[in-house]
């Protein structure tokens, strides 16, 4: 037995040269060559797995196929218990894949840049921060980001509502980030094309229609914040895109409400005010 498992060690195959020596150790209990020979080769055939499996993890982690290499790794320390070289190749795989994921979470918030995807590009770079509060790239891209992203809300908050515009105080809100932007340099399409959207909605907000109001010359007619008309029968008004009140009022009569709204793209309500049940 004790020279199979000699051939078996010579051929490789230590798993069957285990099995020979223990054999051999049963059979002669007292044979201290057996048990000294089956302690050796089990010693060397768990520094080749040792070695096979910090080998494998380190292959692994080149791929980067961090999981794969931290199962290897921890193998490796199960093997040899108290192992500083898998202890380190552990805390190497798992700078390894920190470095990996910033590297792409960089990648991420530097296309999201380029594509004018602001709060993507936030996303990105926030993650890379909770990684590691201290990475330069992501307060860096941080700073360009969040301005941008903030006004890439606005733009896309005004023209979606362009009816807002309709209010003063929104509409020169709206002039404000609209100058704001005309300085940033270089500019993406994406925010050129907000740019030309938003200065046309503040031109058609800006631009006064006329539309025509029919009465029965009978009732004092009021459009709350533009104008009092008094009575007429047919009278012209300009007035700036929006929703308005129009009210009537006669003696005997009950006042009358009418609301219409003027849009800058299409033909201009047709009003009639007058005031027709008696009271």
């Amino acid at each position: 037995l004790l020279e199979q498992a000699g051939a078996a060690e010579r051929g490789g195959d230590l798993p069957a040269a285990i099995t020979l020596l223990k054999q051999a150790a049963v059979l002669d209990p007292s044979h201290q060559r057996s048990a000294s020979e089956l302690k050796r080769v089990q010693a060397d055939y768990q520094q080749s797995q040792f070695n096979e499996a910090m080998t494998a993890g380190y292959a692994a982690m080149d791929a980067g196929q961090f999981d794969a290499a931290r199962k290897a790794f921890r193998r490796a320390a199960q093997l040899q218990s108290g192992s500083s070289e898998a202890a380190s190749a552990l805390q190497e795989v798992e700078a390894a894949a920190t470095a990996h994921r910033l590297a792409g979470l960089q990648s991420d918030g530097a296309r999201d840049e380029q594509a004018e995807q602001w709060q993507q590009a936030v996303s990105a770079y926030e993650q890379a921060q909770k990684i590691d509060p201290n990475v330069m790239f992501a307060r860096e891209g941080l700073a360009r980001s969040r301005d941008r992203a903030r006004l890439d809300k606005q733009f896309r908050a005004a023209i979606d509502e362009p009816q807002r515009l309709s209010d003063a105080a929104v509409a020169q809100a709206t002039a404000q980030m609209l100058a704001l932007a005309q300085k940033i340099s270089p500019r993406g399409p994406v925010l050129e094309s907000q740019i030309r959207q938003l200065e046309k909605l503040l031109q058609q907000a800006n631009t006064p229609i006329g539309l025509t109001l029919r009465s029965d010359g009978q009732t004092d007619v009021v459009i709350y914040k533009v104008a009092k008309l008094g009575k007429f029968e047919q009278t012209d008004v300009s007035v700036k895109p929006g929703t308005y009140v129009a009210v009537g009022s006669r003696m005997g009569y009950r006042d009358v409400r009418v609301e219409f709204t003027v849009k800058p793209d299409g033909p201009p309500p047709q009003v009639t005010v007058a005031c027709t049940e008696a009271i």
